[in-house]
């Protein structure tokens, strides 16, 4: 398990790289409290989008309600070729 954290105090996004499944609960965890600082300074939600596998981004994001945690995941097909067409 990385959680890869940029270079400042309360930083606002990080990177968690879980090689194992029963990495994902504790590394998600753990990264929500570091982002949980920046989220509640610039009161934002935290968004934790799965990018790949055991891959994922949480970030403090104005688009999620201060107070909430929101999961999405990206779909392959889209994040190789952008939003399919209907």
């Amino acid at each position: 398990m990385d959680i890869n954290r940029q270079p400042t105090e309360t930083p606002g996004m990080l990177e968690v790289l879980a090689k194992h499944a029963y990495e994902v609960d504790d590394a998600l965890t753990k990264a929500i409290d570091i982002v949980k600082i920046a989220a509640t300074e610039h009161k934002t939600g935290i968004l934790i989008s799965r990018i790949d596998t055991g891959r994922y981004i949480v970030r403090a994001h104005p688009a999620v309600p201060f107070g909430l945690v929101r999961q999405r995941h990206e779909p392959l097909d889209e994040r190789q070729n952008g939003p399919a067409d209907d």
